[in-house]
């Protein structure tokens, strides 16, 4: 399946969005930063976004009791591609591919294992950073692709038909689920 048909598949469940990093080293930033820039549109319900920073696996059981079908892990990946390159797939798959590695990846796993006990699906939406080193900011280049990403999940929403879409996070209506 294809990361935009995915996206929208993601999209028309209740999901939980969970940004994950660092926003002292530089691009490592990139899952808070677009977790922020959705709640700044009011694009999803509150209850379905979290900022977890670098420690995810704090976090594992309050997101395993969400009621949500699917959990998607925002954060920057290690990938032989160009800073801003895009990737989004069930984590497990990702993970095996080998080329991709969260910037949290032990962590990160070990949450994800958490949550598919209570019989979640966990997926990774990453993007490969430019830079990581301390105490820079989020570089232009992320943040433009990150505000893009954002603008691309805004018209989803929007094209599913949501009564009330990005407040109240109910199924859409009028259109067939992608």
């Amino acid at each position: 399946m294809e990361s935009l048909d995915l996206l929208r598949k993601l999209l028309a469940e209740k999901i939980c969005l969970v940004g994950i990093g660092n926003h002292l080293r530089g691009d490592d930033g990139f899952g808070p930063y677009f977790i922020e820039k959705i709640r700044e549109k009011s694009l999803l319900p509150e209850e379905n976004l979290m900022t977890v920073e670098d420690v995810p696996e704090n976090y594992a059981f309050p997101i395993s009791r969400r009621d949500v079908g699917s959990v998607v892990f925002v954060d920057a990946v290690i990938l032989e591609a160009p800073p801003g390159t895009v990737v989004l797939g069930p984590l497990e798959e990702l993970e095996e591919v080998g080329q991709i590695a969260s910037t949290h990846k032990l962590s990160l796993r070990l949450t994800a294992r958490v949550i598919e006990e209570t019989g979640k699906k966990v997926y990774l939406l990453g993007m490969v950073p430019e830079t990581m080193e301390f105490g820079r900011e989020l570089s232009p280049k992320i943040r433009q692709a990150t505000d893009e990403l954002v603008g691309l999940l805004e018209g989803m929403i929007k094209d599913l038909n949501w009564p009330g879409a990005g407040d109240r996070g109910l199924k859409p209506t009028g259109r067939k689920n992608q």
